[in-house]
Protein backbone atom coordinates (compact mmCIF):
# COMPACT_ATOMS: atom_id res chain seq x y z
CA UNK A 1 0.00 0.00 0.00
CA UNK A 2 1.49 3.07 -0.96
CA UNK A 3 2.25 5.75 1.99
CA UNK A 4 1.55 9.33 1.44
CA UNK A 5 1.28 12.32 3.73
CA UNK A 6 -0.69 15.21 4.68
CA UNK A 7 -0.77 18.48 2.84
CA UNK A 8 -0.55 22.32 2.86
CA UNK A 9 -1.35 25.33 0.66
CA UNK A 10 1.76 26.80 -0.58
CA UNK A 11 1.93 28.39 -4.34
CA UNK A 12 -0.97 28.09 -6.32
CA UNK A 13 1.30 28.60 -9.77
CA UNK A 14 1.33 30.55 -12.99
CA UNK A 15 -0.39 33.26 -13.90
CA UNK A 16 -2.05 36.99 -12.85
CA UNK A 17 -1.03 38.73 -9.65
CA UNK A 18 -3.45 38.96 -6.79
CA UNK A 19 -3.85 42.21 -5.10
CA UNK A 20 -1.32 43.78 -3.57
CA UNK A 21 -3.12 43.73 -0.26
CA UNK A 22 -3.52 40.33 -0.52
CA UNK A 23 0.07 39.13 -1.75
CA UNK A 24 0.98 40.62 2.02
CA UNK A 25 -0.93 38.34 4.24
CA UNK A 26 1.77 36.50 5.79
CA UNK A 27 1.39 33.05 5.13
CA UNK A 28 -1.30 33.09 2.50
CA UNK A 29 -1.28 31.08 0.34
CA UNK A 30 -1.01 32.45 -3.58
CA UNK A 31 -3.88 32.31 -5.26
CA UNK A 32 -3.01 32.58 -9.03
CA UNK A 33 -4.93 31.61 -11.84
CA UNK A 34 -3.30 28.17 -13.60
CA UNK A 35 -1.36 25.93 -11.54
CA UNK A 36 -2.46 24.60 -8.16
CA UNK A 37 0.71 23.61 -6.02
CA UNK A 38 -0.11 21.12 -2.57
CA UNK A 39 2.74 20.40 -0.51
CA UNK A 40 2.95 17.30 1.11
CA UNK A 41 5.13 16.34 4.58
CA UNK A 42 6.70 13.34 4.37
CA UNK A 43 7.34 12.67 7.59
CA UNK A 44 3.84 11.54 8.31
CA UNK A 45 1.95 8.19 7.73
CA UNK A 46 -1.64 8.49 7.97
CA UNK A 47 -1.67 8.86 4.43
CA UNK A 48 -2.63 6.07 2.73
CA UNK A 49 -4.23 4.70 -1.09
CA UNK A 50 -7.99 4.86 -0.77
CA UNK A 51 -10.22 1.36 -1.19
CA UNK A 52 -11.89 0.22 -4.05
CA UNK A 53 -15.12 1.89 -2.01
CA UNK A 54 -13.50 4.90 -1.04
CA UNK A 55 -12.42 5.75 -4.71
CA UNK A 56 -16.13 5.19 -5.74
CA UNK A 57 -17.35 7.27 -3.11
CA UNK A 58 -14.74 10.36 -3.92
CA UNK A 59 -15.82 9.73 -7.87
CA UNK A 60 -19.37 10.76 -7.20
CA UNK A 61 -18.36 13.39 -4.83
CA UNK A 62 -16.37 15.09 -7.61
CA UNK A 63 -19.44 14.70 -9.52
CA UNK A 64 -21.40 16.62 -7.14
CA UNK A 65 -23.01 13.91 -5.65
CA UNK A 66 -24.91 14.44 -2.32
CA UNK A 67 -24.47 12.12 1.09
CA UNK A 68 -28.11 11.27 0.01
CA UNK A 69 -27.51 10.58 -3.77
CA UNK A 70 -24.66 8.48 -3.20
CA UNK A 71 -26.07 6.43 0.11
CA UNK A 72 -28.59 5.90 -2.87
CA UNK A 73 -26.51 5.45 -6.09
CA UNK A 74 -24.19 2.79 -3.73
CA UNK A 75 -26.95 1.20 -1.57
CA UNK A 76 -25.48 2.53 1.86
CA UNK A 77 -26.63 4.12 4.34
CA UNK A 78 -25.92 7.84 5.07
CA UNK A 79 -23.74 7.17 7.99
CA UNK A 80 -22.14 5.05 6.25
CA UNK A 81 -21.16 7.91 3.41
CA UNK A 82 -20.33 10.27 5.64
CA UNK A 83 -17.57 7.46 7.78
CA UNK A 84 -16.09 6.75 4.03
CA UNK A 85 -15.47 10.90 3.56
CA UNK A 86 -13.95 10.94 7.07
CA UNK A 87 -11.48 8.14 6.00
CA UNK A 88 -11.01 9.54 2.73
CA UNK A 89 -10.21 12.94 4.42
CA UNK A 90 -7.49 11.79 6.75
CA UNK A 91 -6.30 9.27 4.02
CA UNK A 92 -5.67 12.22 1.55
CA UNK A 93 -4.77 14.50 4.11
CA UNK A 94 -7.94 16.52 2.89
CA UNK A 95 -9.62 19.48 4.69
CA UNK A 96 -13.06 19.17 2.70
CA UNK A 97 -14.38 17.64 0.04
CA UNK A 98 -12.92 20.13 -2.51
CA UNK A 99 -9.58 19.80 -1.20
CA UNK A 100 -10.38 16.02 -1.38
CA UNK A 101 -10.53 16.12 -4.91
CA UNK A 102 -7.67 18.25 -5.89
CA UNK A 103 -5.46 16.56 -4.16
CA UNK A 104 -6.61 13.05 -5.68
CA UNK A 105 -6.06 14.66 -8.82
CA UNK A 106 -3.01 15.66 -8.19
CA UNK A 107 -1.96 11.96 -6.97
CA UNK A 108 -3.62 10.68 -10.21
CA UNK A 109 -5.91 8.94 -8.00
CA UNK A 110 -9.16 10.64 -9.95
CA UNK A 111 -8.76 11.25 -13.85
CA UNK A 112 -10.26 14.64 -15.83
CA UNK A 113 -12.98 12.95 -17.59
CA UNK A 114 -12.63 14.57 -21.12
CA UNK A 115 -14.41 17.85 -21.39
CA UNK A 116 -15.40 20.87 -23.97
CA UNK A 117 -13.47 24.31 -22.72
CA UNK A 118 -14.90 26.11 -20.00
CA UNK A 119 -16.74 29.22 -20.94
CA UNK A 120 -15.10 32.54 -19.86
CA UNK A 121 -14.07 32.64 -16.28
CA UNK A 122 -12.54 35.89 -14.77
CA UNK A 123 -8.89 36.09 -13.37
CA UNK A 124 -10.72 36.87 -9.90
CA UNK A 125 -13.09 33.67 -10.35
CA UNK A 126 -10.14 31.70 -11.11
CA UNK A 127 -8.41 32.92 -7.68
CA UNK A 128 -11.85 31.62 -5.97
CA UNK A 129 -11.66 28.51 -7.46
CA UNK A 130 -7.55 27.89 -6.22
CA UNK A 131 -8.44 28.81 -2.68
CA UNK A 132 -11.49 26.13 -3.21
CA UNK A 133 -8.67 23.47 -4.55
CA UNK A 134 -6.64 24.65 -1.58
CA UNK A 135 -9.92 23.33 0.96
CA UNK A 136 -9.91 27.24 1.96
CA UNK A 137 -13.76 28.23 3.52
CA UNK A 138 -15.34 31.21 1.90
CA UNK A 139 -14.08 33.53 4.87
CA UNK A 140 -10.71 32.27 4.63
CA UNK A 141 -10.17 32.99 0.64
CA UNK A 142 -12.25 36.52 0.89
CA UNK A 143 -9.20 37.19 4.00
CA UNK A 144 -6.11 36.34 1.65
CA UNK A 145 -7.88 38.05 -1.36
CA UNK A 146 -9.04 40.80 0.71
CA UNK A 147 -12.40 40.98 -0.44
CA UNK A 148 -16.04 40.45 1.62
CA UNK A 149 -17.22 36.93 2.27
CA UNK A 150 -20.15 38.30 0.40
CA UNK A 151 -18.09 39.23 -2.80
CA UNK A 152 -16.55 35.59 -2.44
CA UNK A 153 -19.93 34.11 -2.43
CA UNK A 154 -20.83 35.93 -5.79
CA UNK A 155 -17.80 35.08 -7.11
CA UNK A 156 -18.06 31.60 -6.61
CA UNK A 157 -22.49 31.41 -7.56
CA UNK A 158 -21.03 32.91 -10.81
CA UNK A 159 -18.79 29.80 -11.75
CA UNK A 160 -21.17 27.32 -10.52
CA UNK A 161 -23.32 29.06 -12.96
CA UNK A 162 -21.07 29.22 -15.27
CA UNK A 163 -19.89 25.82 -14.82
CA UNK A 164 -22.63 24.14 -14.21
CA UNK A 165 -21.92 22.52 -11.28
CA UNK A 166 -23.72 22.25 -7.93
CA UNK A 167 -20.95 22.11 -5.07
CA UNK A 168 -17.17 23.08 -4.51
CA UNK A 169 -15.81 19.53 -4.95
CA UNK A 170 -18.07 19.41 -8.40
CA UNK A 171 -16.38 23.38 -9.50
CA UNK A 172 -12.76 21.82 -8.73
CA UNK A 173 -13.51 18.89 -10.19
CA UNK A 174 -14.89 20.39 -13.30
CA UNK A 175 -12.49 23.02 -13.15
CA UNK A 176 -9.58 21.02 -13.41
CA UNK A 177 -11.45 18.48 -16.44
CA UNK A 178 -12.11 21.62 -18.35
CA UNK A 179 -8.66 23.21 -17.92
CA UNK A 180 -9.14 26.25 -15.80
CA UNK A 181 -6.71 24.23 -13.33
CA UNK A 182 -4.17 21.96 -13.32
CA UNK A 183 -2.70 20.29 -9.74
CA UNK A 184 0.38 19.12 -8.69
CA UNK A 185 1.38 17.86 -4.95
CA UNK A 186 5.08 18.90 -4.02
CA UNK A 187 6.76 16.19 -1.48
CA UNK A 188 8.77 19.15 0.35
CA UNK A 189 10.68 20.07 -2.91
CA UNK A 190 10.76 17.01 -4.24
CA UNK A 191 9.51 15.90 -7.81
CA UNK A 192 6.05 16.58 -8.05
CA UNK A 193 4.05 13.41 -6.70
CA UNK A 194 1.03 12.86 -10.35
CA UNK A 195 0.73 9.31 -10.31
CA UNK A 196 -0.15 7.83 -6.35
CA UNK A 197 -2.66 5.19 -7.21
CA UNK A 198 -4.98 3.23 -5.10
CA UNK A 199 -4.84 0.75 -3.00
CA UNK A 200 -6.29 -2.83 -4.76
CA UNK A 201 -9.29 -4.62 -2.97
Amino acid sequence: MTTMNPVRPVDAGVGARTGARAATRPGAPVMRTGLVRLRVNPDDTRRRSLSEREHEVLMLVAAGGTRDDISRELGMAPGTVASHMTRIYRALGARNAAHAVALAHGCGVLSARPEPLAPFVSRRERQVLAGLAHGLTSAQVAFHLSLSIETVKTHLRRVYRKLEVTSGANAVDTAISRRLLAVVVDTNGAAPRRTLGRAAV
